[in-house]
This record gives structure tokens, sequence and C-alpha cells, in this order.
């Protein structure tokens, strides 16, 4: 069978029980067999649920570097705000 096949010669060493020959059995000329569409749901949906979190994770880092930079400033100009707000008030009243 095989030999036939890739071109060789002679015939196939006989089987010496009924389970080799039931092992050895195969058909060949059956044709190529042919792989199924790959189900690509899955993966988009996997992709996107790690390029959301990326996102979120980029999106976040930026924010908290942001705040970061600018929070002494911040406190700084929130302080004096707070001095002029409350310390006009008490100036008049003390000063009066």
């Amino acid at each position: 069978m095989a030999a036939e096949r890739f071109g060789g010669g002679g015939a196939a060493p006989e089987a010496e029980s009924e389970e080799a020959a039931a092992v050895s059995m195969v058909e060949y000329d059956v044709g190529i067999a042919k792989p199924m569409a790959p189900s690509m749901a899955a993966f988009d949906s996997l992709f996107n649920d790690i390029r959301y979190r990326a996102l979120v994770t980029t999106r976040t880092l930026k924010l908290d570097s942001g705040y970061g930079t600018t929070s002494a400033l911040g406190f700084a100009l929130g302080f004096l705000g707070a001095l002029l707000v409350m310390g006009l008030p008490l100036l008049y009243y003390f000063l009066k």
C-alpha cells in the first residue's frame, strides 16, 4: 500500500494478528483535510480587553504624573488664596 503510493516496490509485510491488521489499515487517497476557519471572536474580545486596560492604565499614569508635578505649585497657590480670602477681612477687622 504505502510502498506503491510512494513509488517503492514490493508488498507490505503481513500482520501477525487481527489487532495489528486493524491498526495497520490506513485509507489513502481520501483527500486533504481542510482546516476549519479560525474563530477570531474570542481572540478579538481578548485583544480589545487588553487594549482597553492598557489605555486606562496609561491614562491613569498620565493623570497621576500631571497631578504629582503640579501638586506643590497648586498647594502654594491654594494657600496664598486662602490667606487672601481669610486674611484681608481679618486685617480690616484688626486695623480698624
